[in-house]
């Protein structure tokens, strides 16, 4: 049942009837001030969205519903407690002031997969409706500074999403069950715990979160193999680098890990899905392959971001022991968007991205030794300028000996002779 920006509706009628309904959507119903009981009887309900639904204070217990899986709760901040929720729930969206007594039982939530937290600044890109597109909330409230710990606790949690919390300056340790986070929209983040050993985090996107420290945007390019944070520059670990949105090395290798800088032309409005694309040439030849190097994300930025995502190349695309000269080119599919600056770092066999982040240590040092476990390639033309060099440094100080040689070898010819000479110099 869908009761979309319903502007009128302020009572749920009595849904004892409706055995079967499944979903129930009232986003938007903004004189909306209570869910009728029988709601919480609906055992075969899936799915609730109470989005935006600003004068909602009564919601019954939804603890028996026992086929729930999602429920989103989102600027209905007259809300004075988080219902009772089925332990069955796996995808949960709460406000920030909800967050430490839902954390109170993580014990129940052992089905939990996503959780999102959103903040006191909620923009129009977390609607789920098109009636709701132009509306901005924000709301002065005090904020949360800090994720409770025992959400380390969450062991069944895959994704963890935290929107708009502007005060809030660090991040606790993660569960290892974790796959991806998002942080958007958090100007005062500083620091996060490092991960977890075993962790199985992939994505990390940290948007708008711009006084993250070097500890901490090291521990994030370290521990996953796609990333998205701000920066203008890119990291000095990615040894081919250049200026736009195309370079081009010369390797036998077929393990990738690159980078691009991605700007905005202009103050971006509205969120855009954008794709940012690497199109990859072998000897001016496109791939063979049908696989695609792309990176995706919903986004409205106001300054540079890295993007970071690995590559490879498969069988078909490859030349064994060959050296071949492969161009990669970048380019976003949003016209307010572009690429300032790119980079490649060439990873060898020995090393899975994957799973060499996935086994790195739950504390700094370890982590950053993890750079050893890496084999970069060089470019090929510095190398070979280095052993250029080095030849002419060897003979240059080969042939500074051949006179002492010679000086040496004639004297040993000639000792007798120079023996009897100063023999009788002396004796005069």
């Amino acid at each position: 049942m869908v009761l979309v920006s319903c502007l009128c509706l302020k009572e749920l009628p009595d849904l004892a009837n409706a055995t079967n309904l499944e979903i129930l959507d009232v986003s938007g119903c903004q004189s909306l001030v209570e869910i009728h009981s029988s709601v919480g009887n609906l055992h075969r309900l899936q799915s609730l969205d109470m989005i935006f639904c600003k004068k909602l204070q009564v919601v019954p217990t939804l603890f028996n519903l026992t086929s729930l899986e999602s429920l989103v709760i989102m600027g209905s901040y007259q809300m004075r407690e988080l219902p009772d929720i089925s332990t069955t729930i796996r995808e949960l969206s709460i406000p920030e002031t909800m967050l430490e007594e839902f954390l109170e039982s993580t014990r129940l939530w052992s089905h939990l997969q996503c959780l999102e937290i959103f903040g006191c600044a909620i923009t129009h890109q977390f609607m789920a409706h098109p009636s709701q597109r132009n509306l901005m909330l924000v709301r002065s409230v005090t904020g949360i500074e800090r994720i409770p710990a025992c959400i380390k606790s969450l062991h069944g949690l895959k994704e963890l999403s935290i929107y708009g919390c502007p005060k809030l300056a660090s991040l606790p340790e993660i569960p290892r069950s974790l796959t991806a986070l998002t942080v958007y929209k958090c100007p005062s983040l500083e620091t996060l715990e490092p991960f977890p050993f075993g962790s199985r985090i992939e994505d990390l996107s940290f948007l708008d979160c711009f006084r993250l420290g070097r500890k901490a945007r090291r521990l994030i390019t370290q521990q996953s193999s796609r990333v998205c944070l701000p920066g203008r520059n890119v990291p000095a670990e990615f040894h081919h680098r250049a200026i736009g949105n195309f370079l081009a090395i010369c390797s036998n290798a077929y393990r990738f890990k690159i980078c691009a800088v991605i700007s905005p032309k202009q103050v971006m409005v509205e969120d855009q899905v954008i794709e940012l694309l690497c199109h990859i040439l072998i000897n001016g030849c496109p791939m063979k392959s049908p696989l695609k190097n792309i990176f995706d994300l919903e986004i409205t930025i106001q300054l540079e971001h890295l993007i970071i995502f690995p590559s490879t190349l498969l069988t078909v695309d490859r030349r064994p022991e060959q050296y071949s000269e492969i161009l990669f080119e970048f380019s976003t599919t949003s016209q307010d968007i572009e690429v300032i600056e790119c980079g490649v770092q060439i990873l060898r066999d020995k090393t899975d991205i994957r799973s060499s982040y996935g086994s790195c240590e739950s504390n700094s040092e370890q982590l950053l030794e993890l750079e050893d476990d890496l084999d970069y390639d060089a470019p090929r033309v510095d190398t070979i300028k280095d052993f250029a060099k080095f030849l002419s440094s060897l003979l240059i100080f080969l042939l500074s000996l051949i006179p002492s040689v010679l000086f040496y070898s004639l004297l040993k010819q000639r000792k007798d002779l120079i023996r009897d000479y100063f023999t009788s110099f002396f004796s005069f």
